[in-house]
């Protein structure tokens, strides 16, 4: 993906979030969807065509965990058990340090999310 926004991403995110944001970006990036990726709802986005509003992953640093969210995770089959209630379609799986991130498990959920994307 040939775009400054994980840096610019980055830039804006307390520095102890930053190795777990990489690990999560690159889990993502090695789904090899053809995403679009911008800074968007102080949230890294990814979505396909632009349409922002309608995004199928996004990565967010909360005060407590780096959060990889799912607008329609609810639709995911969550076979680690991962996933937790963000609203009723979205879902959230929450990581503390880097080390926490199972690359191929998080690029199997994207892929999941991709293939259920509406």
């Amino acid at each position: 993906m040939a775009d400054d926004s994980l840096e610019a991403y980055l830039g804006t995110v307390r520095p102890d979030a930053r190795d777990t944001v990489r690990a999560l970006a690159a889990a993502i990036d090695a789904a090899g969807a053809d995403f679009d990726r911008k800074v968007t709802y102080q949230m890294l986005v990814y979505t396909f065509g632009q349409r922002w509003h309608d995004w199928v992953v996004a990565i967010g640093v909360s005060r407590k965990a780096v959060n990889l969210r799912f607008l329609y995770g609810q639709r995911l089959d969550d076979p680690a058990g991962l996933l937790r209630a963000g609203s009723t379609t979205a879902a959230v799986i929450d990581y503390a340090s880097a080390d926490q991130v199972d690359g191929d498990l998080v690029t199997a959920y994207v892929r999941e999310a991709v293939a259920n994307h509406p």
